[in-house]
């Protein structure tokens, strides 16, 4: 696909190549919304913002307010995607430790778990309406705006059907890699959802899928602060223009 203006300056005809390395890689991922899609997505996301200062140009006041602006609007959604996917990790952590000790806590923990998958949904939602505000002709917003919206709705998408134990090899499967796509019907959380509600004794089931969310989840809070970092780093650089200017 073309690659648009990113609203940089014209004199800068040649970025540098961590800066085009990143773009690259993000477009790649773009249309890919499982978790380790968006853990290498918010990597580059962070690589994007931490190479943007070293293209040594100088923006407009104008655009260097704007800009300021809208990394304070990503800097918090960042900082409460961070907050959301550590409270997820915790719950998953309960629920495994509920699995282990094999007794009535487990019902306790899922009950915990689905309220907080709840909570997310409408946390999400007033976050992705502060996103859209912000939207504009840069490039590097429209990308932020869409691998928020994508990790957003991987975390709050939850499924409410009901899986019988016969149907648990198929989501097994899903699980395990061997029907890998970018545009599953289900993501990795609405599985687990599913095996939660679903009959039968499936306990090895829900402990494989566990794992690998914990593991996915840690490295998603990985990724988050780098990208945390990475905004802060670009916003004391677009304040440092604007000392400069005043």
């Amino acid at each position: 696909m073309p690659v648009r203006s990113i609203s940089l300056p014209s004199r800068i005809h040649h970025p540098s190549a961590k800066f085009q390395a990143a773009l690259s890689q993000i477009h790649l991922f773009q249309n890919s919304s499982d978790s380790q899609s968006l853990h290498a997505s918010l990597l580059n996301l962070s690589e994007l913002y931490h190479s943007l200062h070293q293209l040594n140009h100088s923006l407009p006041t104008a655009q260097a307010e704007h800009s300021l602006d809208v990394s304070a609007t990503l800097l918090d959604s960042c900082d409460a995607a961070r907050n959301l996917v550590l409270t997820l990790r915790e719950h998953l952590l309960n629920l495994q430790s509920a699995l282990r000790r094999k007794d009535k806590s487990m019902e306790v923990q899922i009950k915990e778990y689905f309220s907080f998958r709840k909570k997310i949904k409408k946390e999400t939602n007033k976050l992705l309406l502060g996103l859209k505000k912000k939207l504009d002709d840069s490039e590097t917003t429209e990308l932020s705006v869409s691998i928020f919206r994508s990790l957003f709705m991987f975390l709050s998408t939850t499924s409410t059907m009901k899986t019988k134990t016969c149907s648990l090899k198929f989501v097994s499967r899903l699980i395990s890699g061997g029907h890998r796509s970018s545009s599953s019907i289900m993501s990795e959380l609405q599985n687990l959802d599913a095996v939660l509600r679903s009959d039968g004794d499936n306990s090895k089931e829900i402990k494989k899928m566990l794992e690998r969310l914990e593991e996915r989840t840690e490295e998603l809070e990985t990724a988050l602060d780098s990208l945390f970092k990475s905004l802060v780093q670009y916003r004391v650089y677009l304040l440092n223009i604007l000392t400069t200017h005043s």
